[in-house]
């Protein structure tokens, strides 16, 4: 019966940027048939059922137990990388996204979306957020082409989500604090509607909650 209330209170989940949605679907659901599109960090859910998830532990959906910084795949195996969520617990993002650039099929892309505006959720750790500057740099860094990138989750939800953790964490008392908490996260799940609007405009990356790059190993030409 909680579940269901928080569900109600929460809604669905974010808004997320119309260009976000249009990476996703190129680097993911794009993919001809029989590709190999991985998920680092994927599982326990299903983002989509062509994703192969991988994580650190055996949780559930996970179909491959391994590390971001030791793919489990050979050198130019991997047609697309799925990565949402996850660069901000590693400690060495840089030589996390040298592996997916390692793995992919030279043409191959990736997605990567990662919190600017968040509060600390360590799963088990959270060492950084991304500006969307630093995102885009960071794939570069290794090689990457970067071919779109950009606001997420918008600035409704970052502030008001902000907003309601504060009273989580710091209003007295057990009841008062998750009473503001589900109060203004439902709040947020009525206004995120304005990020609709918001994520359209060349500004929104400097509020949002995420940011995401879509960027592309590159074809050498011999």
């Amino acid at each position: 019966m909680i579940a269901g209330i928080k569900r109600r209170l929460l809604g669905d989940g974010p808004v997320r940027s119309p260009a976000s949605a249009r990476a996703f679907e190129e680097v993911v659901l794009h993919q001809p048939a029989g590709a190999r599109c991985l998920s680092v960090g994927g599982g326990p859910l299903v983002v989509h059922d062509r994703l192969i998830n991988l994580n650190i532990e055996p949780f559930e959906n996970v179909q491959v137990v391994g590390t971001a910084y030791r793919l489990p795949f050979a050198d130019d195996s991997v047609d697309s990388i799925y990565c949402e969520a996850v660069l901000e617990h590693l400690e060495d993002p840089e030589l996390a996204v040298k592996e997916m650039f390692r793995v992919l099929v030279p043409g191959g892309q990736v997605f990567a979306a990662t919190p600017f505006l968040q509060v600390y959720h360590a799963y088990p750790d959270h060492y950084q957020n991304f500006t969307l500057s630093g995102h885009c740099r960071l794939f570069q860094g290794v090689g990457f082409q970067v071919l779109s990138s950009g606001p997420c989750v918008g600035p409704t939800f970052a502030v008001l989500d902000i907003i309601a953790n504060y009273c989580r964490e710091y209003l007295p008392t057990r009841f008062l604090s998750r009473a503001a908490f589900y109060l203004i996260r439902g709040l947020a799940a009525v206004l995120q509607g304005l990020d609709g609007h918001l994520l359209r405009r060349k500004s929104a990356h400097v509020v949002a909650s995420s940011t995401f790059v879509q960027a592309a190993k590159p074809i050498i030409e011999t």
